[in-house]
């Protein structure tokens, strides 16, 4: 699995886990897809991180960058909207 945290008001919450064989199948560039799908959720552009509040991961390397159980970060650049209800 590969799951991607967005931080709320201090505190991470976990918003994406998906089988790492469906980010391998659906995207030669995994960060760049997963990216988007966190942007689609959230509403807002942000980037991935491997560690909260570091820098962002390199968009550009392929599938064999991930591996099974990864962890990530999205940090939104600005106003975002979830559904919580």
């Amino acid at each position: 699995m590969v799951d991607i945290y967005l931080s709320v008001h201090g505190e991470r919450i976990r918003l994406l886990s998906i089988p790492l064989r469906d980010v391998q199948r659906l995207s030669i560039r995994p960060f760049k897809w997963l990216r988007f799908v966190m942007f689609c959720i959230c509403g807002a552009k942000g980037q991935l991180s491997a560690m909260p509040d570091g820098l962002p991961v390199d968009y550009d390397t392929g599938i064999t960058s991930l591996t099974d159980n990864d962890i990530y970060y999205y940090m939104a650049g600005g106003k975002f909207f979830m559904y919580t209800g």
